[in-house]
C-alpha cells in the first residue's frame, strides 16, 4: 500500500501541475481554479503522502490521491486544447487594442455605478452594526439579509465591475486603476472578509499572465513568491478579524501579533492549507452523514436565480452548512473541503466523474468570454471568473458559481440595453 500511495501521490501532483501549466498557456481564467487547487491540495497533500499523517491512514491518503487522479484525467480529456481569444494588445505593449468603451458614456456609467455600490455596501455595513468603530466580521455574520436587498445587489455589482482595475491599467490610466484597487482594499479592511480581497490579488497575477509568451523558470519563481504573498495576506486578514471590533483592532494591532498568529495557522494547518483534511474526513467516514450523496450543490446551482422559498423545498439547503454539521460545527457553521472534497461529498466516489462537468464548465466560461463584442466585457467576465474559480477551488462551490452567474447576467443586461452608450464619447474629460 505504501508504494501505491507514493505512486498516486506523485501522479496527482504531476496532473494538477500539468493542468495548471496548460491553463496558463491557454490564457484562460481557469488558471485560478487550478492554482488554488495546486496550492491548497496538491502541494500539502503530497507532503501528507511522504510524511505520515497522525490522524488519517495511508489508505485514506491513497484513496484521496486516486480520486483526484481520475478527476484530473477526465478533466484533461474533455477540456478544450486551444488558446482562448482574450484581449487584443498593441504589439508587445500591455495596452488594449480591442475596446471602443474608452472615454464613452458607458464607461463613465459603469465606474459611477461601481463607486456608488461600494459606498452603499460600506454604509449599510457600518449602519447595521451601530457605527464604524463597532464593526466586526463576527457581528456581520449575525446580520440577516433578505434574498433581494440593496446591499446584496451592491455586492454583485462590485464584483461585476471589479475588473475595472485591469481595464484602466491596460488603457494606460493607472491612477484610475489605483483608485479602484484602493476602494476594494478599503472595503476589505472594513469587512475583514477574506474572499473580498480576491479581486485585488487577481490584478497583479492577471498582468503577469498577460505578459507570459511561454512559461520560463523565472515565471515559476515569480509564481512562488506570489503564492507566499497571497497566503500571508489571506491569513493576515483572518488574524486581523480575530481582533474583534475595528476599535479594538486599531488599538491592539501589531506586526508581532500578525506574524505570530499567521505562523500558528500554518503550523496547525488551520485555514486554507488545511481544508483538504475535511476531504480526508469524508473519505475516512465513507460519506456516512445526513444530506450527503445527493448532489445538493449542483441542484442549487441549477436553481441559482430562484429564491429557495419559491422552490417549495426543491432547492436544497446550502451544502456548505450540511458539511459544517457533518464535522461537528455549531448550527449555522459552514465548511469548505476544496473542490475535490465537495465533489466527493455530493456524489461519493462517482464524484471523480465531475472532472467532465468542470472541464465543460471551464469551456463554457471561455466561450462566453470569447463571444463578447468588446475587450471591456471580456476583462470584466475574466475577473469575475477568476474570483469564482478561487472560491470554488477552496470548496465553496455554490457561492463562487452564484457570484459568477449573477455577475454575467448583470453584465449581459448592460451589454444589451446600454451598448449604444459606447458610441457616445465624452468630449470633455471629466475624469482621468
Amino acid at each position: 500500500m505504501y508504494v501505491v500511495n507514493i505512486i498516486f501521490g506523485i501522479v496527482q501532483l504531476i496532473l494538477i501541475g500539468y493542468i495548471l501549466y496548460s491553463e496558463v498557456v491557454k490564457k484562460s481564467p481557469a488558471v485560478f481554479l487550478w492554482a488554488t487547487l495546486f496550492l491548497m491540495f496538491a502541494l500539502p497533500h503530497t507532503l501528507a503522502v511522504f510524511i505520515p499523517d497522525e490522524e488519517y491512514s495511508i489508505d485514506v491518503i491513497t484513496r484521496a490521491s486516486a480520486f483526484v487522479t481520475v478527476f484530473c484525467l477526465l478533466y484533461i480529456a474533455f477540456r478544450r486544447k486551444d488558446k482562448i481569444d482574450y484581449v487584443k494588445l498593441k504589439g508587445e505593449r500591455l495596452e488594449l487594442d480591442g475596446t471602443k468603451v474608452k472615454h464613452s458614456y458607458f464607461e463613465l456609467l459603469c465606474v459611477a455605478i461601481f463607486i456608488a455600490s461600494i459606498a452603499i455596501y460600506m454604509a449599510d455595513f457600518v449602519i447595521s452594526q451601530g457605527g464604524l468603530l463597532k464593526t466586526s466580521w463576527a457581528t456581520a455574520r449575525t446580520v440577516t439579509e433578505s434574498y433581494v436587498s440593496l446591499s446584496g445587489l451592491a455586492v454583485r455589482i462590485i464584483l461585476t465591475f471589479s475588473g475595472l482595475s485591469l481595464y484602466y491599467f491596460l488603457t494606460k490610466r493607472k491612477s484610475m486603476a489605483l483608485v479602484v484597487v484602493a476602494l476594494l482594499v478599503l472595503m476589505v479592511l472594513l469587512t475583514r472578509n477574506r474572499v473580498q480581497v480576491i479581486p485585488v490579488l487577481v490584478l497583479p497575477i492577471a498582468i503577469m499572465l498577460l505578459k507570459i509568451k511561454e512559461v520560463k523558470p523565472k515565471h515559476i519563481i515569480m509564481a512562488g513568491f506570489m503564492a507566499v504573498a497571497v497566503i500571508y495576506i489571506v491569513y493576515g486578514i483572518r488574524a486581523f478579524r480575530w481582533l474583534g471590533t475595528l476599535q479594538h483592532a486599531l488599538d491592539a494591532f501589531s506586526f508581532e501579533y500578525m506574524n505570530r498568529t499567521i505562523l500558528g495557522f500554518l503550523r496547525d494547518q488551520d485555514g486554507e492549507l488545511g481544508l483538504r483534511r475535511i476531504f480526508y474526513f469524508f473519505i475516512d467516514n465513507n460519506n456516512q452523514f445526513e444530506g450527503f450523496n445527493k448532489g445538493s450543490t449542483y441542484l442549487r446551482m441549477l436553481l441559482v436565480f430562484v429564491p429557495s422559498r419559491l422552490t417549495f423545498g426543491i432547492k436544497p439547503e446550502s451544502f456548505d452548512l450540511i458539511m459544517g454539521q457533518a464535522i461537528g460545527m455549531a448550527e449555522g457553521g459552514s465548511t469548505h473541503p476544496t473542490l475535490f472534497g465537495d465533489c466527493f461529498g455530493n456524489f461519493s466516489w462517482f464524484g471523480a466523474a465531475m472532472g467532465i462537468f468542470w472541464a465543460l464548465f471551464c469551456n463554457a466560461v471561455d466561450y462566453i468570454i470569447e463571444r463578447r463584442p468588446d475587450d471591456f466585457f471580456k476583462i470584466m467576465i475574466y475577473f469575475m471568473a477568476a474570483y469564482a474559480y478561487v472560491v470554488m477551488g477552496r470548496g465553496s462551490v455554490y457561492n463562487g458559481f452564484q457570484a459568477l452567474a449573477w455577475g454575467v447576467l448583470i453584465l449581459l443586461l448592460f451589454e444589451i440595453f446600454l451598448y449604444d452608450l459606447i458610441k457616445k464619447k465624452i468630449e470633455i474629460a471629466v475624469y482621468v
